[in-house]
């Protein structure tokens, strides 16, 4: 920033396997966690997805015996567990990521598990056998099949530690040999889902749903099942966030309504005004940006500093404690802790250790450039 030369950063449905002739994972169409891990599993004529790193299989014991518990909401009344290949598979070494992209995390069925949780704000279980399948889609087919044909019931490395908070269940799982996964059996018949409202999301090849939805009603009879499934192609499944969450939404079950997060959205917008003109900034979630905001509303003297900023002094002292140093370009707010001025770039500067990020403009940037004199400062309406 200026006074350099005078003295930011950032988690699928079921994979199938189904569908005659088909090769690849079966997929559709996104945080607490009870247990969280997986990715599809393979068995069916389309190869399912197949998530599952080395450590997840390594590991699913270490898991089971810490009762599976990630970030449990205690309070939570929502459950959204899948089952996918990939946290159910031993990776091997020499996997092909282009041949075996559904053993790959994350799977197809484990990224829309993780979007139907930050959804719903439910928790997050990943079914886990403590047999782990191979990475390799012939051998993984073969296991697959065997445990098909005699109406296996896979062990589980896990199981939810109490079912009985959850009211809302969503159910995720690829389509195996036009059914499920023996394991998704296996969990249905271990965990009581009577009275509970289910609502399944499958990733497929070919097959579709085929006969899983009838293999889940019959293992939980007394579950209340919606005939609204979510169901997509498994190389579909990667682009299926705003599809799955628009259907999240259409069930009613969204963490926080649209009213809500506009007002949350809003809340987070700060207003300069001088004369006629007025430009709008949204603040981050860093206390430094929190530290401004309780300031206002403000009336100050802008001044300006070097060739690309405006800059004002709040009246106290803003907390940069978990701020981000500033590194976009024209329209960012910044604030330098030396000076404790508040800096308003209206063009290209140098990134700064003790210069720490606002927010961004999102209206009125052209105008920065021209502000002078006194400005007021408070929460955009």
């Amino acid at each position: 920033m200026r006074r350099i030369g005078s003295l930011f950063m950032a988690l699928t449905l079921i994979l199938s396997l189904a569908a005659c002739g088909s090769t690849g994972e079966g997929t559709s169409g996104s945080e607490s966690s009870v247990s969280v891990s997986g990715q599809e599993t393979p068995a069916s004529d389309s190869a399912e997805d197949a998530e599952s790193d080395a450590d997840t299989a390594d590991t699913a014991e270490e898991t089971a015996a810490a009762g599976d518990t990630e970030e449990s909401s205690q309070d939570s009344r929502i459950l959204v567990a899948y089952y996918s290949w990939a946290d159910n598979a031993v990776l091997a070494e020499d996997v092909d990521a282009v041949a075996s992209p559904s053993v790959i995390p994350p799977g197809n069925v484990q990224q829309l598990a993780g979007w139907v949780q930050e959804a719903t704000g439910g928790d997050l279980f990943s079914i886990q056998v403590t047999d782990p399948y191979p990475s390799d889609w012939d051998a993984c087919l073969e296991r697959a099949n065997q445990e098909r044909g005699d109406d296996a019931r896979p062990e589980l490395a896990a199981d939810v530690e109490n079912m009985n908070q959850y009211d809302v269940v969503f159910l995720g799982y690829p389509n195996w040999w036009y059914g499920v996964p023996m394991a998704l059996l296996s969990f249905l018949e271990q965990n009581d889902l009577s009275g509970k409202e289910v609502y399944l999301f499958c990733s497929h090849g070919t097959g579709g749903l085929a006969n899983s939805v009838s293999l889940i009603t019959e293992a939980a009879p007394g579950a209340v099942i919606s005939d609204n499934i979510f169901d997509c192609y498994e190389e579909d499944a990667s682009s299926s966030q705003e599809n799955i969450q628009n259907w999240v939404a259409e069930l009613g079950y969204t963490d926080m309504d649209d009213t809500e997060t506009e007002a949350d959205d809003m809340a987070r917008q700060i207003a300069v005004q001088f004369g006629d003109n007025t430009v709008i900034y949204e603040l981050n979630d860093s206390t430094a940006a929190d530290s401004l905001y309780t300031q206002l509303p403000l009336t100050v003297e802008v001044e300006d500093y070097s060739t690309n900023e405006k800059i004002f002094y709040p009246p106290q002292e803003l907390d940069t404690g978990d701020a981000p140093t500033a590194q976009s370009g024209a329209g960012t707010l910044a604030y330098y802790a030396p000076w404790r001025d508040v800096v308003m770039f209206y063009d290209a500067y140098s990134p700064n250790a003790s210069l720490y990020e606002l927010g961004q403009v999102v209206s009125g940037g052209e105008l920065v450039g021209q502000m002078t004199g006194t400005v007021t400062i408070d929460i955009a309406e």
